[in-house]
């Protein structure tokens, strides 16, 4: 196990090794999908796999999910609720061997205990048995499904996305030492007023959009793009942050030891301060101020933009060159109100 990761298959087998099929594959878990090379950590697996773990392999072989595991907790709480304490009865014995015998059996056991007792069997106990072994097989199989499979991952992903919009709109709620940290109210700025542009302006559209290391405000911005009718801007970021696992799945921008790679490709990047000097001299290039366009930036891009020209004292130098920023989703809410979607690329498939 420990020369798989490494690149040595000479102890490999076909069942579980694609390497020995295929030598260009590669792994799909760890760096770059490359092998590991530190030979002080190969020394350390080494130790802890071929001297310990080899004495328990074939206990450990045997592992498998812990879903059964889970399933038979949960049939157990419907017989013997945490909310009661059943820990005193004479019944928890009973409660703990009804659950062991729906798992095995099923939900026939009930009948097959009256049997085996003398006692009736009740019609009506015994077609709701069968129905409730119906079911649960028609469950345990569509679980197995890849259809099944691939809809639970796309609503754990769902759900994972949710949860970082939800974080990100409500901002620091909670933080370790937050009650013994400085008072930065005096730091806090006063809202500008805002600033009303009227159509009859003839201002250049810019549209722009971020990627960046994570999915909250204080990530690091690792691309920037720009385009108008006529030019495109576009630079890769070097991140002073590590970027998450998450939003590297959405970008596909990974960066190790200075370099950035996209989709596993090196790309050039640069220092931040040259990239927005860049950026603010290609907005400088227009006659009149471009106005900055993307869709939902209002709760994102706009404040990781923000922050990060503030953060290298940049901003008000950024300010001189554009209009303010317009957030299509808000516009599309607006003039069409009362559709199901306002996702980007339901619009432009709807557009």
């Amino acid at each position: 196990m420990v020369g798989h990761i490494f690149g040595d298959h000479s102890f490999c087998n076909t069942k579980w090794c694609v390497f020995l099929e295929n030598p260009l594959a590669k792994f799909s878990k760890l760096p770059y999908g490359k092998p590991l090379q530190n030979p002080e950590l190969k020394k350390e697996l080494d130790r802890i796999f071929n001297k310990k773990l080899s004495i328990q392999a074939e206990k450990l072989a045997n592992l498998t999910s812990a879903q059964t595991n889970e399933n038979l907790n949960q049939i157990l709480a419907t017989k013997a609720p945490k909310y009661k304490h059943y820990s005193a009865s004479n019944s928890l014995s009973y409660r703990f061997s009804a659950t062991v015998a729906q798992k095995n059996e099923g939900h026939r056991y009930v009948h097959e205990v009256h049997e085996s007792m003398g006692l009736s069997p009740g019609n009506f106990t015994i077609k709701r048995a069968t129905l409730m072994d119906k079911i649960r097989k028609k469950y345990s199989n569509l679980q197995k499904t890849r259809k099944y499979k691939r809809r639970r991952i796309e609503l754990k992903s769902e759900k994972s996305n949710s949860n970082g919009i939800a974080e990100v709109l409500e901002g620091t709620t909670y933080e370790s030492n937050i009650d013994i940290e400085d008072d930065i109210t005096d730091q806090l700025e006063e809202i500008p007023t805002w600033k009303q542009i009227t159509a009859e302006e003839n201002f250049p559209i810019i549209v722009f959009d971020l990627e960046t290391t994570g999915l909250s405000r204080q990530s690091d911005i690792v691309q920037i793009a720009a385009v108008t009718e006529y030019e495109t801007f576009s630079a890769y970021v070097m991140p002073s942050k590590k970027i998450t696992p998450q939003a590297s799945d959405i970008t596909k921008l990974t960066f190790f030891n200075g370099q950035m790679y996209y989709d596993e490709v090196p790309v050039e990047s640069s220092p931040p301060f040259e990239v927005f000097t860049s950026l603010i001299a290609f907005l400088s290039k227009f006659p009149s101020k471009p106005t900055v366009v993307g869709h939902n930036i209002k709760t994102f891009d706009c404040h990781i933009l923000y922050n990060q020209l503030n953060k290298l004292k940049m901003w008000d130098e950024f300010c001189l060159y554009f209009n303010g920023f317009i957030d299509t989703r808000i516009l599309f809410r607006s003039e069409y109100p009362g559709r199901q979607s306002y996702k980007q690329c339901d619009l432009v498939s709807d557009f």
